[in-house]
């Protein structure tokens, strides 16, 4: 019931709903953007250019179909009228090639990179300006398939002209770049409070994990936007760095899993986290020596997804079985989860069924982020909670160690305190003070004066102490200090200086019958030589001998 009426309290708070609006303002531009993104390249100019190619051999190419060759090359006249003033534009993927116009290179896309970020590379557009000629003329693409035995494809092949093919990639992919970037500044924001927030103890675990899920999902789908593409110009760098999230993700969701579903202790997390470090180690390896390569390792990828899920599934069961999983939570994991899940394999299966050669939409991807972002938000919430209830226990705790007439610390705090220097290797000089004549100022003058002096007092001393010393009341009359500085330095004199000249201001201007002062006494405290008990009765003996000289006076 308390936690019911805890999140219904926080769904109600107006910080809360300002977040919530923002995403969805921001959700509804990107809505408004991928409705939009097809106006601009609907005003393109496209001119299919596409059949009429042929191999060495004179046989006509199928572009659906090409040769697996290690190299071959295909042609095609063309003349004045139909390429001037265009660019020849078109979709690869795993291959290298050379465009010539009469013999002469006027493209060449043959990306050096070092051998761990391996050979194939995403889909990627390009757009070949083709100079002015004023004569038939003969364009040929020499083309390198990059795996052996495995064609390579160029799909969508046309003229443009109007030059506007780059822009018009940029314009559709957008709207997955941002939604990429949200998610990402989304976990890194998480992440961030995780390592800097209070209050969230082994919840920070938690929170962590999401938080990288988001970073490495939004990285692992940003890196096949033809945005990033366009903007790095590194597509084998990028295909590299996709592999390499796809398989980053596994650990954090389980680690997620585990702690969401209230098994923390559980060890299938250390298993995923050896099987990710195996995975990615092994695919590096091999791929640096060239004995394979990270697309021809993807089913391995898949293989520890597919674990992952299972994984998951079983945490929830545990979680639902065992009780440890909050009900509203439960259903979230369960529905969302489970559409993800479905949209995982169903991508899994389209990839067994048609490879790599198709560019469809992906719901894996809309369901992952979906996922990430609901429990994104569980976390919100959850740090929120977190946050109160750190907050309260921090000021209960403060009120336990406070004492409640003049604010300074008290006895209990004093003992906290002196247990940890003595644990420490600072050395600390102990003063001892007690406030003189104070049973007559309450006989004489009233309790209410008394009280008057007692606060003055300890107003007076943490403003003379004022540099993170401790400055408790013991009880009483008795007031305490423990400061780092040495009793020789001039910091104490100036301390003690201050102290001495508040009261005597305070005598000054209200001339009271009888006068305000202290005694005192202080010893040195190194905690490893000295026993600090010993080193208290030694501040607390001066301070009774400055009492009697003060009271023979």
């Amino acid at each position: 019931m308390d936690d019911k009426y805890s999140f219904k309290k926080t769904f109600t708070n107006t910080r809360f709903l300002a977040c919530v609006s923002t995403i969805f303002i921001l959700g509804f531009l990107i809505a408004l953007t991928i409705v939009k993104r097809d106006s601009f390249s609907d005003h393109m100019e496209i001119i299919p250019y596409d059949d009429m190619w042929s191999y060495e051999s004179g046989s006509l190419v199928d572009f659906d179909n090409l040769k697996t060759d290690k190299h071959f090359e295909i042609h095609k006249r063309t003349n004045e009228d139909e390429i001037n003033n265009n660019s020849l534009c078109f979709y690869s993927k795993n291959i290298h090639f050379t465009v010539y116009l009469d013999g002469e290179p006027i493209y060449d896309f043959h990306p050096e990179t070092a051998n761990v970020y391996g050979k194939g590379y995403g889909i990627f557009p390009h757009s070949v300006s083709i100079p002015v000629i004023y004569r038939d003329g003969d364009i040929k693409i020499a083309i390198d398939n990059l795996y052996e035995g495995k064609a390579g494809y160029i799909i969508d092949m046309h003229l443009d002209t109007t030059n506007d093919f780059m822009i018009a990639q940029l314009q559709r992919s957008t709207p997955d770049f941002l939604i990429c970037l949200v998610i990402f500044i989304f976990g890194f924001v998480l992440f961030a409070i995780s390592l800097f927030g209070k209050y969230f103890g082994d919840a920070r675990f938690e929170i962590i994990s999401i938080g990288c899920l988001a970073m490495v999902a939004s990285l692992w789908i940003a890196t096949g936007t033809n945005v990033y593409m366009i903007l790095t110009n590194s597509p084998v760098v990028l295909h590299f760095v996709e592999y390499i999230a796809l398989d980053l993700m596994a650990y954090p969701a389980v680690v997620f899993a585990s702690f969401v579903t209230g098994n923390k202790n559980s060890k299938l997390s250390i298993v995923v986290g050896i099987l990710t470090l195996i995975k990615v180690g092994t695919s590096i390896t091999l791929t640096s020596l060239g004995l394979m390569d990270y697309h021809q390792l993807l089913s391995c990828s898949q293989i520890l997804l597919g674990i992952t899920a299972i994984i998951f599934i079983y945490l929830i069961v545990k979680g639902i079985t065992r009780k440890t999983i909050k009900s509203f939570i439960t259903k979230i994991l369960i529905v969302i989860f489970g559409v993800t899940t479905v949209f995982g394999v169903i991508d899994i299966i389209r990839y067994i069924i048609y490879r790599d050669d198709f560019i469809t939409f992906s719901f894996f991807k809309y369901a992952l982020f979906l996922f990430i972002f609901m429990s994104g938000l569980y976390e919100y919430i959850a740090i929120t909670e977190m946050s109160k209830r750190g907050k309260y226990a921090e000021i209960m705790e403060e009120l336990a160690y406070q004492d409640d007439l003049t604010g300074l610390l008290n006895r209990k705090a004093f003992n906290k305190k002196a247990n940890i220097i003595s644990d420490g290797e600072t050395i600390y000089t102990l003063i001892m003070m007690d406030l003189n004549y104070l049973k007559r100022v309450n006989d004489e003058l009233g309790h209410v004066k008394g009280d008057e002096y007692i606060k003055y007092i300890a107003k007076s001393i943490a403003e003379s102490f004022a540099n993170d010393e401790g400055c408790f009341r013991l009880g009483g009359d008795e007031f305490f200090v423990m400061t780092a500085y040495r009793s020789d330095e001039e910091a104490f004199y100036d301390s003690m200086k201050n102290l001495n000249s508040m009261i005597n201001t305070y005598n000054k201007e209200n001339d009271p019958s009888i006068k305000m002062s202290i005694a005192y006494g202080y010893s040195e405290f190194n905690p490893k030589t000295d026993n600090f008990d010993e080193q208290f009765k030694k501040a607390d003996q001066k301070m009774y001998e400055m009492k009697a000289k003060m009271k023979g006076r």
